[in-house]
């Protein structure tokens, strides 16, 4: 009754969001929706979904949009959680594999949820116009990224308790088969699903692969390696192991260009080291694959590309969990598969014709110690295709393959989809040549009617078994390929009296003795308390979510991680909450280097017994000062491009002689206290000087070939005389008398002669005369009348004259 009143909530909302994105503007409409909104947890809208599955995006058709602008999608589907009934209802096409055609997405400003190609997602769909279609119980609530936690939430509202590992793969190649189980966990009823799911694998051709584990004679047992009692398949491996063997056991004709490297292990958790190496005669790894925090994939051609800008991906397998992970390596191109669900691509940039060499060892583990410590850890599979493809075929959810008809609109005809198996399962045809597993016979079969329930109130279990028709031979020899001849599931004859004082929770049930006997995974009086998937460490405390609750100085899923704050440096490992294991030349407590001379001048001490300097000086602890051009003559660098210089030296790189006193007359001092004079000079210090002619006229020789002449003289050798005083107009003093050019005269030049003309000039004369005027003013006994009067008064005239003037000519 709860659950109904929830879902008539959910689907009033819903309605109104349908009706608000019709009223409002389309880019307005979704952010006012969002104001207070609380999305629903992926277990609620697990409840509500008609269908949950998990799919791999292969395709969008965002550019093909319907009148609503949703766009549909091509997605294989991995997982069926919920409503296997509806995935019938789809018109099915088998050559297509679990791939369908899924409308109804759409940009999340439009509310709608909004995916990407190549990417994995968990969808809550339902069927409209017999054709998948997204559900929309929630804001952008048709689609989640597909994690672990997402997952374990689905399968908790269904019922179900967790998925056990995948089993070991049948074959290692030539296409096999992997399996796993749960148990379902509901008080009433029957859980939706199959409690086994299966899925093909390793379905690349044995042509061309090596398995390297068999080459190393593992199946042996030699020293340091024991099997997996848990999973015989695999092999436990300790640091006592030696696996190694030359290539060319290998690979005869040299290691592939282009290959893949298929793998399966589980390792230590937080554990970091080399899983796989090839090495050549001088003690360099070739080629490598590393794991720790991150993988990183080593690679190093005859040209040392990529070297140390190998790629590496953020992927950690160092969990505690089995892993199946596989490299492909193409070209320019490198791809990281991971357990059948991520793929990581990046560049290998190595050389057009790479080659890692010959002559090489390839060991599980580094071969040289220098490298690290041995491998430890368990090993399942590990194989080397000269194919790259193969990387691409470890599990089949990788190998699905593209519908290449063109999208069709959401509201129109939807193209034929596969029909889903019968029993929830992830098996599917990638490939008409691959084998149909799980339901393929060679001759005819039927399942035999359920058991009577194993209870008569409560939760029981029913069986059936699979036999032949007719009953000609044995079920085995009848039946190809089919893993299990025999099924169970769970059963509900009716309620229990309820003998417990408050209901079970979680699946519980309530006993005879009146208390609550609670799922593997539950605990308490009314099973209200989860137990976490993995125990919890370091006295970490399992929370009511299921989830560690992890001590100060410990973190992880299973609080099996140690912390160091601040955190370790240079290498060193965090082994105890607040405690580094730091490497050779490192000291506690953060694995700060450890040199044993003192750094001067500022230097720092960055790695075991290495000194980085500040600029300005070198040497091994920093002691020596740099003088970028040198100290001349002798001198020393005593500080960053300073010079201390010996005595008769100076300049800042000691360059410059010195004389004491100072060269004169423009002398250079070439030496200490020795001058260089220019010609004419000569001396100590270039003091004396000569003239090469006597000065005449009493003059005195004061310089090289220079003279000081007396008042009156003038001339390099005082040979000309001079004038008292200077001479005008060009004239020029000779003997102390001046020369006056032509038309002029006088003891200094001062006259001009002159040959003088007549000529008329006219000017202006002023004068004053007399004049007589008129004018009125009022006369009369009272001034009442006008009367015109005379006056006389001086006006200014002039005339024009001329005189006679004289010019030289």
């Amino acid at each position: 009754m709860k659950f109904v009143t929830q879902y008539r909530v959910f689907s009033y909302v819903v309605n109104y969001l349908i009706l608000t994105l019709i009223v409002l503007p389309c880019a307005d409409s979704c952010i006012l929706l969002l104001n207070g909104w609380t999305p629903l947890s992926v277990y609620e809208r697990t409840g509500m979904a008609d269908a949950v599955a998990s799919g791999f995006v292969m395709r969008t058709f965002k550019d093909v949009r319907t009148d609503a602008h949703t766009y549909s999608a091509e997605v294989k589907i991995l997982q069926i959680y919920k409503g296997v009934e509806n995935f019938r209802e789809v018109t099915a096409n088998e050559s297509l594999g679990n791939i369908y055609n899924i409308s109804n997405f759409g940009d999340k400003k439009m509310c709608y949820a909004d995916i990407d190609e190549n990417e994995s997602y968990i969808f809550f769909l339902t069927v409209y116009k017999e054709r998948l279609s997204a559900q929309y119980d929630d804001i952008f609530g048709a689609a989640v990224d597909f994690t672990e936690e997402n997952e374990d939430e689905v399968i908790q509202q269904l019922g179900w308790d967790f998925w056990s590992s995948w089993s070991s793969c049948t074959a290692s190649c030539d296409v096999g088969v992997q399996v796993r189980r749960r148990a379902c966990q509901k008080k009433k009823g029957t859980c939706d699903g199959s409690e086994v799911d299966q899925r093909q694998c390793n379905t690349f051709s044995c042509k061309g692969t090596r398995n390297v584990m068999e080459i190393f004679n593992i199946q042996s047992l030699p020293v340091g390696i024991s099997r997996d009692v848990m999973r015989p398949s695999s092999f436990n491996i300790t640091q006592r192991a030696n696996l190694y063997s030359p290539l060319s056991s290998i690979f005869r004709t040299g290691f592939p260009i282009d290959f893949s490297i298929i793998l399966t292990a589980r390792l230590p958790v937080d554990s970091e080291g080399y899983l796989f190496t090839l090495s050549d005669i001088m003690g360099k790894q070739r080629l490598s694959i590393k794991f720790g925090d991150v993988t990183k994939f080593e690679y190093y051609d005859q040209n040392d590309l990529p070297g140390f800008k190998s790629p590496s991906f953020d992927v950690s397998l160092t969990n505690g969990e089995w892993h199946q992970v596989a490299f492909s390596i193409k070209g320019h191109s490198i791809k990281m598969y991971v357990d059948c669900i991520h793929v990581l691509s990046k560049t290998l940039s190595r050389s057009e014709h790479p080659s890692v060499g010959v002559n090489l060892m390839a060991s599980i583990g580094p071969y040289f110690a220098r490298y690290g410590r041995p491998f430890e850890g368990q090993l399942e599979q590990l194989t080397i295709a000269s194919d790259p493809s193969a990387a691409a075929h470890q599990c089949f959810i990788q190998t699905g393959e593209m519908i290449q008809e063109p999208a069709s609109k959401d509201d129109g005809d939807v193209r034929p989809k596969p029909t889903p198996p019968s029993v929830l399962r992830t098996t599917t045809t990638d490939k008409d040549d691959h084998k149909e597993l799980a339901t393929a016979q060679a001759l005819p079969t039927e399942w035999s009617s359920w058991s009577s329930c194993s209870t008569t109130c409560g939760s029981g279990q029913q069986t059936r078994s699979l036999y032949c028709l007719n009953n000609e031979i044995s079920v085995e020899e009848c039946v190809s390929g089919q893993p299990e001849t025999s099924q169970s599931r769970v059963c509900f004859v009716r309620e229990c009296p309820e003998l417990c004082p408050e209901p079970c929770l979680n699946g519980g049930s309530c006993g005879q003795d009146g208390q609550c006997h609670c799922p593997s995974r539950y605990y308490g009086q009314r099973c209200q308390f989860a137990r976490c998937r993995r125990p919890c460490k370091n006295g970490g405390n399992c929370t009511t979510s299921g989830q560690c609750s992890c001590p100060e100085g410990f973190s992880g899923r299973q609080c099996g991680k140690s912390v160091c704050s601040p955190k370790c440096r240079n290498g060193g490992r965090c082994v105890a909450p607040g405690v580094c294991s730091c490497p050779f030349g490192y000291t506690q407590p953060i694995c700060k280097p450890f040199c044993t001379k003192v750094c001067h001048n500022g230097g720092r001490c960055v790695r075991h017994n290495t000194c980085k300097c500040r600029k300005g000086y070198t040497g091994k602890d920093c002691s020596k000062p740099i003088c970028k051009r040198g100290c001349y003559n002798g001198g020393k660098c005593v500080a960053p491009n300073k010079c201390s210089c010996p005595r008769g030296y100076k300049g800042r790189k000691c360059q410059k002689a010195v004389c004491n006193p100072t060269c004169q007359n423009a002398g250079v001092c070439i030496y200490p206290y020795v001058c260089r004079c220019k010609p004419g000079y000569y001396g100590s210090y270039c003091q004396e000087f000569t003239c090469r002619r006597s000065c005449k006229n009493g003059g005195k020789c004061i310089g090289h070939n220079k003279c000081e002449c007396l008042p009156g003289y003038s001339g390099k050798w005082c040979q000309r005389g001079k004038c008292a005083k200077p001479c005008q107009n060009g004239g020029r003093c000779r003997r102390n008398k001046c020369r006056c050019p032509k038309g002029y005269g006088g003891q200094t030049c001062e006259r001009k002669g002159c040959k003088y003309e007549k000529f008329v000039v006219p000017y202006q004369k002023t004068y004053r005369r007399l004049q007589r005027e008129e004018f009125t003013t009022q006369c009369g006994p009272w001034r009442w009348r006008t009367c015109v009067q005379t006056r006389l008064r001086y006006v200014t005239q002039s005339k024009t004259l001329y005189r006679t003037s004289y010019r030289c000519i």
